[in-house]
């Protein structure tokens, strides 16, 4: 049932305004009544009518200025104005015209003449009001996409967390916009079984109910004879409103149906839209008004962009998977022809981690470290075994071929983005805060934050590690070294924050060599 059309009538005189209100009575409009200007205009902005029978000669301000104000105000502009005036007709059209009147009637008013008029430019307003409602939604979509897409991260989507921030949006909002009281975000489970939560609008918050919502095959079925055109077997998208026409509410009882799975969450089912494709369901009920293919449109488009994002996500995660494993192939593959064997590149990782996070690293940063860590020495493939295994030290120009294993790894992890932290942890690891180290003697700052860490992780698991020149030392000796020193190692060759980290967890280092020395690389911390 469409709602009745709101007329407000000014006019300073009592008889006039009663007869208009006679004369509009059989068409069971709504009417408001105002006696002067001033008065018109704040009934404008409490009541806001559908159309103005506006009287000109009226004390305080006339009809004229009455008019212009609202043509000039963005939020009235668009409400037909009906002049009626008793003045000269030429000159009070002219001023009409001029305040932006959309129309005009002289005393004494003929019915015929006012009922068709105003039934004329109701239709123009419902029109413009359709066109408005439509903008609005465009630009609330927009807003909402624009919102979705700036936190989009693909390496870690969490399709429900974001479906959650678009539900406040979708219940809460500026009070003129029509807005549902609950939503209810389901997930497919099992075969004809979907789980969800239902979300509620109460007062100006939004919460989740804390109970699992379980909704069968069968209580879904019930609103496929709402489906809408266009709608596949793989998405689906529908609106109800109570009082549908042509549908026989025995036959299709959708509320009865939803009311059952819903019990104790929400108390009616109402006009409401609703999105299903593959694993994801989405209904937003109980519009207080009666929903329309605008809100349906909106909803469908939020809805569809989610679950996109969804795939994206999936496949974005597949392939970095993928990418992560060719990563410790590459690693695994580098560490065959050295002495270093088994974990290091794991322990080392797992190191780098831990002092990462005690130095308030961001988790992102984190992340790329936990698979930037293992390419380290990937440039050793670069170097002869002979080199890479030989008893006792080097000599000085075994030395310095060995050095060149940094831009070997360089070289070889390119410039990718995806590997831009490898590449950084491969050249610079061997660099030192006091600018001793090689290939480049950087010195402090100018060595980036993952090759300092990464850089004391190498030289600990070095130390607890058994090379051709040293036997594997205890944790509280290669502790004593990193700190103190011996002659090799120097303590001015770390940044002081990474050297204070691994003083506060020395323990849990030692702890990750002795679980990782024969662990597979899955064992790693993240």
């Amino acid at each position: 049932m469409s709602k009745k059309a709101k007329i407000l009538l000014v006019d300073d005189d009592d008889v006039n305004l009663a007869l208009l209100e006679a004369m509009l009575a059989p068409l069971e409009y709504r009417t408001i009544l105002a006696h002067e200007g001033w008065e018109a205009l704040g009934k404008v902005a409490q009541e806001d009518p559908d159309l103005i029978l506006l009287d000109v000669m009226m004390p305080g301000i006339d009809g004229f200025e009455v008019c212009r104000r609202l043509k000039d105000d963005e939020a009235t502009r668009f409400i037909p104005i009906i002049m009626v005036t008793a003045l000269d007709e030429s000159r009070a059209w002219l001023e009409g015209v001029k305040a932006g009147a959309d129309d005009f009637l002289t005393k004494p008013i003929n019915e015929l003449e006012l009922t068709t008029r105003i039934r004329s430019l109701l239709r123009v307003k419902k029109l413009n009001d359709g066109l408005l409602q439509a903008r609005a939604h465009i630009n609330r979509l927009t807003r909402h996409t624009t919102e979705l897409l700036r936190f989009f991260n693909p390496l870690h989507f969490d399709l429900e967390r974001t479906l959650s921030e678009l539900f406040n949006t979708l219940l809460l909002g500026e009070k003129d916009e029509q807005k549902p009281k609950a939503i209810l975000a389901g997930f497919k489970k099992k075969e004809d079984v979907w789980e969800g939560y239902i979300y509620l609008r109460k007062g100006g918050v939004v919460q989740r109910d804390p109970e699992v919502v379980c909704l069968s095959q069968e209580s879904l079925a019930s609103v496929q004879p709402w489906l809408s055109p266009g709608a596949t077997s793989k998405e689906e998208y529908f609106l109800y409103n109570d009082n549908s026409v042509g549908k026989n509410r025995d036959q299709f009882d959708v509320t009865g149906a939803l009311r059952t799975a819903l019990s104790g969450k929400v108390d009616v089912v109402r006009n409401f839209v609703a999105y299903k494709s593959g694993t994801l369901l989405m209904m937003a009920l109980n519009y207080p008004e009666l929903v329309t293919s605008y809100e349906l449109d909106a909803f469908r488009n939020l809805m569809a962009l989610s679950h996109l994002l969804k795939i994206i996500s999936d496949q974005v995660t597949e392939v970095g998977e993928a990418f992560h494993y060719t990563v410790g192939a590459l690693a695994r593959a580098a560490e065959a022809n050295d002495e270093d064997t088994g974990n290091h590149i794991v322990r080392v990782s797992a190191y780098a981690q831990f002092l990462a996070r005690a130095l308030g690293c961001s988790e992102d940063f984190i992340r790329v470290l936990s698979y930037s860590t293992q390419t380290h020495d990937v440039g050793k493939i670069h170097i002869h075994p002979d080199i890479l295994r030989k008893p006792g030290r080097l000599s000085p120009s075994e030395w310095a071929i060995m050095q060149q294993h940094t831009l070997y790894g360089a070289k070889i992890l390119g410039d990718s983005p995806w590997l831009a932290m490898a590449r950084k942890i491969a050249l610079e690891h061997h660099e030192k805060w006091d600018g001793t180290g090689y290939p480049s003697g950087l010195k402090g700052e100018e060595i980036s934050m993952a090759a300092r860490i990464v850089a004391l992780a190498d030289v600990y698991d070095a130390l607890r590690n058994s090379r051709s020149y040293k036997p594997p030392f205890a944790h509280e000796k290669a502790r004593h070294i990193i700190t103190h020193g011996d002659g090799r190692v120097q303590p001015s060759h770390f940044d002081p924050k990474v050297l204070e980290a691994f003083r506060d967890l020395e323990a849990k280092v030692a702890a990750v060599y002795e679980e990782l020395q024969d662990s597979p690389a899955e064992a790693m911390p993240q």
